[in-house]
């Protein structure tokens, strides 16, 4: 059985995704096969410090995957505003695997960014397929 996620909403069950069959995925091991190809963001769930801090886990239309505490601010804002969490059940929303140095440990990290409106492509059709390996 898969993880129940809706267990890490602060605030009731945020998101309609769901999520049971899906795989997870690094961000750094997502990063390395699609580098910085557009995603579509169905939701975000902020999970619980497990003695390495809180994480983020990005769930798409097919897969979860998982990041460190880099994105953590961007989740929460995402998740504390209503008409985000609208769009995201209602379509998703673009968004890109960025990679970053990390000056603290001396090694690459990787967080999320949106796409502009400009940087949509062109061609996306609603419901089309997103990352999974």
């Amino acid at each position: 059985m898969a993880f129940d996620f809706s267990t890490l909403n602060r605030k009731g069950s945020l998101f309609t995704i769901d999520t049971e069959g899906m795989e997870g995925h690094k961000a750094a091991e997502v990063f390395k096969e699609i580098s910085d190809a557009p995603l579509i963001m169905r939701a975000v769930f902020v999970n619980k410090d497990t003695g390495y801090g809180e994480s983020v886990s990005v769930v798409t239309n097919n897969s979860i995957i998982y990041f460190s505490k880099a994105s953590l601010e961007l989740a929460h804002q995402i998740r504390d505003n209503e008409d985000a969490v609208k769009e995201l059940n209602d379509k998703g929303a673009y968004f890109k695997i960025v990679e970053f140095e990390s000056k603290k440990f001396k090694k690459k990290g990787y967080s999320f960014e949106f796409l502009k409106p400009e940087e949509i492509p062109a061609d996306h059709k609603d419901g089309d397929p997103v990352f999974k390996y």
